[in-house]
């Protein structure tokens, strides 16, 4: 299970090290405001599109926002799991259309 407050946490303490605001965030990843600083709280939950684009402003990977929830992913389940768990969060990530880069 996804520990959505701890990804907040690292939201905020990334977006206020690139001493960046909650709307200039949500401007960047183009969602509002208000939804932006939900997600921070652990409130609303992120589709991974705005996870990635989020994750891209930041200058980070999806897995250091995530990193807690796969921390406690590891601790219910074999190492096997958790790899297979990883492969599949790669690939999908992969997948993601990020559209025209060339603009």
């Amino acid at each position: 299970m996804v520990d959505y407050t701890a990804m907040g946490r690292r939201m905020k303490a990334r977006r206020r090290a690139k001493k960046l605001s909650q709307e200039e965030m949500a401007h960047a990843v183009q969602i509002s405001i208000s939804f932006y600083g939900n997600i921070e709280r652990g409130t609303r939950i992120p589709s991974v599109d705005t996870l990635v684009s989020i994750a891209n402003v930041l200058e980070v990977g999806t897995d250091y926002l995530l990193a807690d929830s796969i921390k406690a992913a590891s601790n219910r389940h074999s190492k096997e799991d958790t790899r297979v768990l990883c492969q599949f969060l790669r690939e999908k990530i992969a997948e993601l259309d990020y559209g025209d880069e060339s603009n």
